[in-house]
């Protein structure tokens, strides 16, 4: 039996944490002097009321199976509940509203809003705010501000983020939030710095950590590299950095700079994305047919932002040859390290995979039953491990592909729609342009499930088979 009370004092305090972020879009309007938000101040407002309400619940702790279900359903609530609001506040269809909820809460970046340019600063800034709360999972914040969402729902954190830095999760949570914000404010500094107005800044530093993408331009991040090409620099370090692991971040906050050198997941992390930029920018010069200069930046700009999935871009990404687009999938397919705010399928899987193949070629080529226990950073590896790691691969492969076999079946190229739903399933926001304000329903709705199922890792999905197969599935599936 689930869990019910639990799982609603849960997604109460999850509830509560949407209506805090509500108020900064009425709150930026009042400093900028824009008529108020009523919509997101009521929703707010209520949303607040329900997250204390939920501290009188009495219920018992979570377990994983409840765990699956809470994070199954907040993110779909969360992002409806953000539509509605959204909806009413500028005006737009409620399928556009929930594609955008969505797109920014999963930290995807995908748009089909037109008019960023000159739409109310609060509704922009909203764009990016629930791109940076979102990456960083409500789960870590609900810890830290709701007392009580620690004894019941600290399994949910599990399910979001499966790695404990301190010595239990409301001290990881805590320091999680310290080094988001220690990394944000450096980042918004050096935008500044580089040639970006405050407005600028904070938007895309919020995007940039968080891995998320979205811009304050309708043109996207190419508005601010043609007139400040300086923070090309910054914004690629930033990049790089959101896709890292968190451990190995709060490590080297700590002064441990050798952790770099000793992570393996690191280490395949940095040679892949080097190795693959190498390969856009030699696409870029002799399939593109660009300069030197401009395949440089252009190419490990957009390569970089692709496996960080993060989805900023230089120039036009539906403009480039199959062959580049080709590259750029795979690095959207690999994406950044486990327990960053990166989507793919993580250089960590990557290495389990790698470490699996090199063992059955060595036993193939010696023909010997040789047994040698595979490790990560000394870490031995069970088989489970092993199966997890190629299921969530096979998983990720599947849905992309039925994801871009059915948009185009709607009239656009294979390619394009791979690298979309590539993009999508990964939480990237990089596009070929079938995703826009034009785009059919279905590919709209193709476009959220992907997002929605990439962003919890198909934890929707591996819920769904465990009940159809048994409990037995839930423990050799998660």
């Amino acid at each position: 039996m689930l869990n019910w009370r639990g799982i609603a004092k849960s997604i109460g305090g999850l509830e509560g944490i949407l209506g805090v972020l509500m108020f900064s879009v009425p709150l930026i309007d009042v400093i900028t002097g824009d008529p108020i938000s009523m919509p997101f101040l009521i929703a707010g407002a209520i949303l607040i009321l329900v997250g204390v309400a939920s501290e009188k619940l009495t219920a018992q702790p979570l377990s994983l199976q409840d765990s699956l279900v809470v994070v199954s359903l907040a993110w779909p609530l969360i992002s409806l509940e953000g539509a509605i609001v959204l909806m009413y506040t500028i005006n737009v269809s409620f399928i556009d509203a929930w594609f955008e909820s969505i797109s920014g809460f999963t930290g995807t970046g995908f748009t089909v809003l037109q008019g960023l340019d000159t739409m109310k600063p609060s509704i922009v800034t909203w764009r990016s705010i629930m791109q940076w709360s979102g990456e960083l999972g409500f789960v870590v914040f609900a810890m830290v501000i709701f007392p009580y969402f620690y004894h019941i729902g600290r399994g949910a954190y599990g399910v979001e983020r499966p790695v404990k830095i301190e010595a239990s999760f409301y001290k990881t949570a805590k320091l999680l939030i310290r080094i988001y914000l220690v990394l944000t404010i450096a980042g918004l500094i050096s935008y500044l710095y580089t040639g970006m107005n405050l407005y600028e800044a904070f938007n895309h530093i919020l995007t940039t950590i968080a891995t998320g993408g979205m811009s304050t331009y309708d043109a996207g991040y190419q508005v601010i590299f043609e007139r400040a090409p300086l923070t090309y620099v910054p914004v690629m370090i930033f990049m790089f950095i959101g896709g890292m692991n968190f451990y190995v971040i709060a490590r080297v906050f700590k002064g441990e700079i050798k952790i770099l050198l000793k992570s393996e997941e690191f280490k395949a992390y940095v040679y892949s994305m080097v190795f693959l930029t190498v390969l856009t920018i030699l696409s870029y010069i002799y399939v593109e047919g660009k300069d030197l200069i401009y395949s440089i930046v252009a190419g490990s700009f957009n390569f970089i932002s692709g496996m960080t999935t993060t989805g900023y871009s230089i120039g036009s990404i539906g403009e480039l040859a199959d062959t580049t687009k080709a590259v750029i999938i795979a690095g959207m397919f690999i994406g950044g390290m486990m327990f960053s705010t990166a989507g793919g399928i993580k250089a960590i899987r990557l290495l389990i995979v790698f470490k699996k193949l090199k063992d059955v070629a060595v036993k193939s080529v010696l023909a010997a039953p040789i047994e040698k226990r595979m490790s990560i950073d000394g870490s031995p590896l069970s088989e489970s491990e092993l199966s997890q790691a190629l299921l969530f691969i096979i998983l990720h492969g599947t849905m992309i592909f039925f994801g871009a076999l059915y948009m185009s079946s709607l009239g656009y190229s294979f390619i394009d729609t791979l690298f979309e739903a590539t993009s999508a399933a990964g939480c990237v926001g990089l596009s070929t342009g079938v995703v826009s304000p034009l785009a059919p329903v279905g590919v709209k709705i193709t476009i959220m499930i992907l997002m929605l199922l990439g962003r919890l890792e198909y934890v929707q999905l591996i819920l769904l088979i465990a009940y159809v197969t048994g409990r037995r599935a839930l423990k050799m599936l998660y």
